[in-house]
């Protein structure tokens, strides 16, 4: 089943509803607890949409108006969204926003993955999905007793929210670290190496698009059929182990397609990320060359989640 994505002008939207005073955080938490709500849209055979989506971006473009301001395109949406959401999600959820950044990417095959890092299995594994969307299983690199080895986990830490009469909802991924925030959300695992990992990745995905008709793009380096993706690893008591990628922002050259892009590690700089302190991380908070950024946008819709193979889509 295909579910349309929450991206970041859901959040605004609400951050404006509670600013202007057209909604108390009550009301806000509330519409939060039924995001995930799916209802079967007549209009998108055998798939089922999130039908908020579409009446938060309603809500969106009424605060625009509301205060007679034009809508500014997407781009800027997420930057406005950056800067003023969190607050919000802090208070209202108590947890961080997995942001629609990144919620794909193809991990290639694991031998060849095995044999690029030099890693042992860990355990014994199935080969896994071709293409990775949160909350199913990926291969990550880690250190174990001074060497590397090669782990399955489960993609996303989970981050369980309350409903409004006090009950654990069903927990959600968070795929994506924002880099400005290993030192403080993040600071539990980001300041202890042995949570670091690399992730393998052949290429990642991004939603490109208005809300509702995004396109799948899908971007990979020209330099390396294989790169090291910077993450983080823990323990969870919901899925076992578990990892999130780092993200930092973008090239400039590619900010049309996102305003943040993976922290993607050079072959000599994969020690380090996986046991300099982490202060002596602050060297990667940097995009990776967009002259490298090979860039294949698909007519794919994003909520069918793939690439066109022969036969359909996967």
């Amino acid at each position: 089943m295909g579910t349309v994505d929450v991206d970041s002008g859901i959040w605004l939207a609400l951050e404006w509803l509670l600013r202007i005073g057209a909604a108390q955080h009550l009301q806000a938490r509330q519409m939060i607890e039924h995001l995930g709500e799916r209802i079967h849209d007549p209009a998108v055979p055998e798939h089922q949409i999130n039908a908020n989506h579409k009446v938060f971006a309603g809500m969106l473009a009424a605060c625009y108006l509301a205060v007679g301001w034009a809508e500014s395109c997407n781009y800027a949406r997420h930057h406005r969204a950056r800067r003023h959401a969190p607050e919000l999600v802090a208070e209202v959820t108590g947890a961080p926003h997995p942001w629609l950044m990144c919620n794909r990417y193809k991990p290639g095959e694991r031998e060849t993955i095995r044999t690029l890092f030099n890693a042992n299995y860990f355990r014994a594994a199935n080969e896994g999905p071709a293409i990775v969307p949160p909350k199913e299983p990926g291969w990550v690199v880690r250190q174990h007793d001074g060497a590397l080895v090669m782990e399955q986990m489960t993609w996303g830490f989970p981050v369980v929210l309350t409903g409004k009469r006090g009950q654990k909802l069903k927990p959600k991924p968070v795929n994506n670290a924002r880099f400005d925030k290993l030192d403080k959300f993040w600071s539990r695992w980001a300041r202890n190496p042995e949570n670091r990992c690399l992730i393998p990745a052949t290429s990642y995905a991004e939603a490109v698009g208005p809300a509702g008709a995004m396109l799948t793009t899908w971007l990979s380096l020209r330099s390396l059929p294989v790169f090291a993706w910077a993450g983080l690893w823990a323990h969870s008591e919901e899925w076992g182990a578990v990892y999130t990628g780092v993200m930092t922002d973008n090239a400039p050259e590619l900010a049309d397609i996102h305003d943040r892009s993976p922290v993607i590690l050079a072959r000599d700089d994969w020690e380090t990320w996986l046991t300099a302190p982490l202060a002596g991380l602050k060297q990667f908070d940097r995009p990776w060359a967009a002259s490298d950024v090979a860039v294949n946008a698909t007519q794919v819709p994003w909520r069918l989640g793939g690439e066109v193979v022969a036969g359909g889509v996967s």
